[in-house]
């Protein structure tokens, strides 16, 4: 039962990692629009892609704070008492994000409506490389807020959700009939492909030189097939996003983004904080972990239906579209 717990916070991560990132790296790209006409014309389709759905990821963080406090008291009471800076940072990115995306929605003045803006998208920065940064603190086992890895695992945070964000927005170009927008995406999905196997290789000797037996786990151990599939994905997802072929390029970047949170998880398992606390050992009562899987399962079958039905809409511009 520890296990099944400890799988299903990895399910949770996972999914803010994949479906959350999308949205961040689609600020990510806002920010760098820049005020051209191609610029303004992508923010736009930004704005219009994120406001049906952007909110409905936020599920996921809350899903993996409760079962972090609930099922593991002893790794919430270490983690958030060393990396709250780490945290802190995070949290007020997304506080910022969520009241600027809005902001800028009712602000009448150009000058307004440009900070909220920029803030929107520095805050799109600061919430996805803060939360990376702690997982990275974690992977060390020296839960020191910043520290080579907890910065290599922002920066890999970064380049995976600009990577992601490029790459759901050349499908939104095409859902809303905007070719040139299409190319326009297609071209920062690539740099950011690049961008992120670059990074990433960056990554890997940084955990060498800060947690070698992590690395080991990744390219020999428990990690491995998630390593292995996140670099033979991302390329091809790139490719075809490159080529314009376009199918199954989104479950593509999904499964890459999501393969490489699975490659640190197994990677580190059993340990919850490397070389310092197991899973076994940070695991709450029996009753309560019984507790906990049931309210998990009621969840999912109370909100995923009704997640799915969001997405299913929003991806057929049943719920908006940019002429709205």
């Amino acid at each position: 039962m520890p296990d099944l717990i400890a799988f299903v916070l990895l399910l949770a991560i996972t999914a803010y990692s994949t479906a959350g990132g999308v949205d961040f790296g689609a600020g990510i790209w806002d920010l760098m629009a820049g005020n051209s006409p191609r610029g303004r014309e992508a923010r736009a389709l930004i704005d219009h892609a994120m406001a049906p759905v952007w909110e409905v990821n936020n599920v996921w963080l809350v899903l993996a704070i409760v079962l972090t406090w609930t099922g593991f008291p002893i790794l919430f009471q270490q983690v958030f008492s060393s990396l709250y800076p780490l945290f802190t940072f995070a949290l007020l990115g997304l506080v910022l994000r969520g009241a600027f995306f809005a902001f800028r929605h009712v602000a009448e003045e150009p000058r307004a409506h440009r900070i909220a803006d920029v803030v929107f998208g520095l805050s799109s920065l600061l919430t996805p490389f803060f939360f990376a940064a702690s997982l990275g603190a974690i992977a060390s086992g020296h839960l020191v807020p910043f520290s080579p890895m907890s910065v290599a695992f922002g920066l890999v945070s970064l380049a995976a959700t600009a990577f992601s964000g490029a790459s759901f927005l050349v499908g939104d170009a095409r859902r809303y009939g905007a070719p040139e927008l299409v190319v326009h995406f297609q071209r920062r999905t690539v740099v950011a492909a690049a961008a992120l196997i670059a990074v990433g290789t960056f990554a890997l000797g940084v955990i060498w030189w800060q947690a070698p037996d992590l690395l080991r786990s990744m390219l020999a151990g428990k990690g491995l097939p998630f390593a292995l599939a996140t670099m033979i994905l991302t390329p091809l997802a790139t490719f075809l996003i490159w080529r314009g072929i376009f199918r199954w390029y989104r479950v593509l970047t999904v499964a890459a983004v999501g393969s490489m949170v699975f490659a640190w998880a197994f990677a580190q398992s059993p340990y919850l904080v490397p070389g310092q606390l197991t899973i076994s050992q940070a695991i709450a009562p029996p009753p309560t972990q019984v507790l906990l899987l049931v309210v998990a399962a009621v969840v999912v079958l109370v909100i995923g239906p009704a997640m799915g039905l969001l997405y299913y809409l929003d991806q057929r511009s049943a719920l908006e579209s940019p002429e709205s």
